[in-house]
């Protein structure tokens, strides 16, 4: 009896044309997440809900999860997250009320969604941050449960993580690069700030598929994370330990002029481990990647691509890097003695470091090691390891 009105009063609440324009106070980001938790307490104090009730619910909560796409011109980051946040919380009870069988067909609608806006990079991103968001939410409270049936997570994250996917957010870096060439200053300044928010929304897909795939390699027990599997996946996030986060026009960001969306946390290099931001995500990602290989032989070729991080340029891509060599050894322990003597010449190399941050994180780091060795490593570290 609830599930329809709920319904009414979120699509209104969204702006839906055809639950009401925007009409006075109905349009309300509040009132959306408000209807959503009703919902989610509804299905979780009822029995499972017949197939038709079922499919009402889902698509409720796909609508609201297309909030960063469609929403109310009113609505500002903030209140977009809120939606979308109570929306994922939704989710999750609702998974959590079904049977295995019964969620198969709901995780796979909800996939199917996200892919339904490919030919839109705009729509699609916004499409698979909100799916990545669940996966992670789903991974978090069904944890083994989950993981058997993330294979589709899994390869839209990996499709999202690889850099050359977004062609849409390097066309808009390629048409901003030519207007700056031919000086048409009437169109620059829009011309940046749409591609500085293809570039954002492309960043929170990367953080997202990051947490996902991390959060389903913690809980996977050797179902899902295969050789193949991981050989696909650890180039892809190696790579994001060097990620360049947005910027304008080639420069540090313009806060006054291009306001950061309020749920990137990490876009200046300072903040570049900043928690759920792509840094953080990519070290941990690494770590928990690392720890759910199949086989401890599949271990070098992903440290390998940590340590070639640890000479990125970027003092930014260095402090994600060492960040990833810390995670790895609180995961592995003492299993991480024997990528040891490949760790010791990079680790040399980061004690002379210009970076103080990155040379203090080394130094703990290889306090670290030398603690679960039980060795003096500093004789090593003098000679490179040789």
């Amino acid at each position: 009896l609830l599930l329809g009105p709920l319904d009414d009063a979120m699509r209104a609440a969204l702006g839906d044309a055809d639950a009401g324009e925007e009409q006075g106070g109905r349009v309300s980001a509040s009132a959306a997440a408000a209807a959503l938790r009703m919902a989610a307490s509804c299905v979780a104090s009822s029995p499972p809900p017949p197939t038709n009730q079922s499919s009402a619910l889902v698509s409720m909560l796909l609508r609201a999860l297309d909030v960063r796409r469609s929403h109310p011109a009113s609505f500002d980051g903030g209140a977009i997250d809120r939606v979308e946040s109570a929306a994922a919380e939704a989710f999750v009870t609702a998974a959590s009320s079904q049977t295995e069988s019964a969620f198969a067909p709901t995780l796979a609608t909800a996939t199917e969604w996200a892919k339904a806006r490919a030919s839109d990079p705009e729509a699609a991103r916004a499409r698979l941050s909100a799916l990545f968001r669940v996966a992670s939410a789903l991974a978090d409270q069904l944890r083994g449960v989950f993981t058997p049936l993330a294979t589709p997570i899994l390869d839209l994250a990996a499709a999202a993580l690889d850099p050359a996917a977004d062609i849409a957010v390097a066309s808009a870096k390629r048409r901003r690069k030519e207007k700056r060439e031919n000086r048409d200053e009437t169109n620059t300044d829009s011309s940046s700030r749409d591609a500085f928010r293809a570039e954002c929304d492309a960043w929170r897909v990367r953080a997202r598929a990051l947490g996902a795939v991390r959060r389903i390699c913690a809980h996977d027990s050797g179902e899902i994370i295969d050789a193949a599997r991981f050989n696909q996946l650890h180039p892809l996030v190696t790579a994001c330990l060097t990620a360049k986060p947005p910027s304008v026009g080639g420069k540090s960001r313009d806060v006054s002029s291009f306001p950061t969306p309020s749920d990137l946390d990490d876009l200046h290099d300072d903040a570049a481990l900043a928690p759920g931001g792509v840094g953080a995500e990519a070290a941990a990602c690494v770590a928990a990647l690392i720890a759910a290989a199949p086989d401890d032989t599949l271990w070098k070729p992903a440290h390998r691509g940590t340590l070639q991080a640890t000479r990125d340029a970027s003092p930014r891509a260095r402090r994600v890097a060492v960040a990833a060599l810390a995670a790895t050894t609180a995961r592995l322990e003492e299993e991480f003695l024997t990528l040891l003597p490949e760790s010791i010449p990079y680790l040399s190399e980061l004690f002379e470091d210009p970076d103080e941050g990155v040379e203090g994180a080394a130094r703990e780091l290889t306090a670290t090691l030398a603690e679960l060795s039980g060795e003096d490593l500093k004789s090593l570290m003098a000679t490179g390891g040789e």
